[in-house]
């Protein structure tokens, strides 16, 4: 894995200039005493060499910079000029240093012309090329992976924005109907009724309300919401509402969406215990397929003729779209999410995601 660059740019090219003039030392000294028959003391005119080198870098690089925002041709002319002066300040700092080092090499008695040859220009200026396009190079990359960083912002940011949009549209219908109930059960003098269905909706929207829905919970936790959820449901529907839960014990440590289950149980409580004199059960079941979560949630309704166009019934399928389209945000490709008819009565929404845990 390659780990991140430090962000100062500064300080970056400092870094990677000063080990990059290191290694040309090494490997300059390395080449002279091997191919050319140097002394071991050449480490000396090498390490001048790479001080010299990197003097004259830090010179070219300003240039460089003042190029940058220029336009390509004026920036293409600016720089091949700066790497063309840099390359025979260098070559000419290489011969002085040479002559310099050296007892028997005086500046004196040897010219310094003798040193500063179309030779010694050619392989200064492909030092220095090399240089540049290292340079270059890492500033194009750097600067591709700012604009990218910037675009994942821009995306995660706008996710964001689309959850809580879809968050917000799955509360109103419940919290009208519990509100209803209440009103009627105070006209009735139910009051300890409607007192414990306002505790509750007070417990259920504080956790509704507080809740991020970019943050994942636990399934333990989801269904503790769910449970205030539903509690208010059978007290408006009294022993018309049936629960089941059929949940392994692995996967109450799983992390889930929070409140991704609520719209579900929602349509199935609108569509299965509303619709029949005698109500219906809700069944929610979730269980561990190798790295993936699979949830559902059946009721007992009467189904849907065309489970295939049940995203598309407008206002009778928000809860059902709009999980769908959270699953989509959160996990792209890498989930599953399907409506079948259960094959004696009712309806069954199924989803798998990929397993998390909480560590």
């Amino acid at each position: 894995m390659i780990k991140r660059v430090p962000d100062n740019s500064k300080t970056l090219f400092w870094i990677l200039n000063a080990l990059g003039w290191a290694g040309y030392a090494v490997l300059n000294w390395l080449i002279g005493i091997a191919a050319h028959d140097k002394p071991m003391d050449y480490i000396g005119p090498s390490l001048m060499y790479a001080v010299g080198g990197l003097i004259i870098t830090y010179g070219l690089r300003t240039i460089y910079k003042s190029a940058w925002d220029r336009k390509p041709v004026i920036n293409l002319l600016i720089s091949g000029l700066g790497a063309i002066i840099a390359a025979a300040f260098f070559a000419g700092f290489k011969a002085f240093a040479y002559v310099h080092f050296y007892e028997g090499f005086r500046l004196g008695t040897l010219p310094i012309r003798q040193y500063f040859t179309s030779w010694e220009l050619t392989l200064s200026l492909y030092v220095i090329g090399t240089w540049s396009g290292l340079y270059f190079g890492i500033k194009y990359y750097r600067m591709v992976q700012q604009q990218r960083e910037q675009v994942l912002k821009a995306t995660n940011t706008a996710h964001q924005a689309q959850l809580r949009t879809l968050r917000y549209q799955l509360n109103p219908h419940f919290l009208f109907n519990t509100l209803n109930a209440v009103s009627t059960l105070v006209l009735e003098s139910q009051n300890e009724t409607a007192d414990q269905m306002i505790s509750r909706l007070s417990a259920y929207l504080r956790y509704a309300l507080d809740s991020d829905p970019m943050q994942k919970v636990t399934l333990r936790d989801e269904i503790d919401a769910l449970d205030l959820y539903l509690g208010l449901e059978q007290l408006r529907f009294d022993d018309r509402l049936e629960i089941n839960l059929e949940i392994d014990e692995p996967a109450f440590r799983s992390l889930v969406p929070s409140m991704i289950l609520q719209p579900l149980i929602e349509h199935s409580v609108r569509h299965a215990t509303t619709v029949s004199e005698v109500g219906g059960s809700i069944t929610i079941a979730a269980k561990v397929d190798n790295d993936m979560l699979c949830l559902s949630v059946a009721d007992t309704g009467n189904g849907i003729p065309d489970p295939t166009s049940a995203l598309n019934q407008g206002e009778n399928s928000v809860g059902l779209t709009n999980t769908r389209e959270r699953l989509q945000v959160l996990y792209g490709k890498h989930h599953s999410f399907s409506i079948t008819n259960v094959q004696s009565h009712g309806l069954k929404v199924e989803m798998c995601i990929p397993l998390e845990h909480n560590d």
